[in-house]
């Protein structure tokens, strides 16, 4: 009787103190460290997992600042008159290619502003894409075009009998075709 007080002791005192480092709201928004939780889990802290990690979205995108207001799935490119911020691109192969504007990305990095874009660096995402000069086809490269956010096919140039496409420009690979005109297609996004 003893041990079974001294138990239920430990685990009101453990109950207390758990309660102080979590909360729930009446939404269901979990807090760890937080006492008012923003989101459905609000961590103040760091964060160690040991399993894996899902998200719905596949693809990881960063807030970056912005003089425009861009769209989902606008390809960007560094703004070569400002530090550290980005703009649709306007040129074709343009190797200051930085990723493309998300809607809903599976993990979001930085802080939100309003000056800021959500800008997708890996993973899958859809992309606005031209296919007038060149069908895309699943599996082709991609790069920026003249028309501004747009990727269009990689055409590759021959050097020394090989191949190759241009260093710098690619913006990831077509998992979806286009035969003709514009649209949106998925892209297995890969910088290089």
């Amino acid at each position: 009787m003893a041990r079974a007080r001294r138990t239920s002791a430990i685990l009101e005192t453990d109950r207390q103190i758990l309660k102080g480092l979590k909360s729930i709201t009446a939404s269901g928004n979990v807090g760890v460290g937080r006492p008012d939780p923003a989101y459905k889990l609000d961590v103040q802290g760091d964060i160690c997992a040991s399993g894996t990690i899902f998200a719905k979205y596949q693809h990881v995108a960063e807030w970056v600042p912005s003089s425009e207001k861009l769209s989902a799935g606008t390809v960007v490119v560094l703004d070569s008159t400002k530090s550290n911020q980005v703009v649709a691109s306007t040129t074709a192969y343009d190797t200051r290619v930085a990723g493309v504007i998300s809607a809903q990305p599976g993990i979001t990095l930085g802080e939100k502003t309003d000056d800021k874009v959500l800008v997708a660096t890996t993973g899958r995402v859809r992309v606005m894409v031209d296919a007038t000069k060149a069908p895309i086809n699943i599996g082709d490269l991609l790069v920026t075009s003249d028309i501004p956010g747009v990727a269009m096919k990689s055409i590759p140039v021959e050097f020394a009998g090989r191949k190759m496409h241009m260093p710098g420009t690619i913006i990831g690979k077509a998992l979806e075709p286009l035969t003709q005109g514009k649209g949106e297609i998925l892209v297995l996004l890969s910088l290089q």
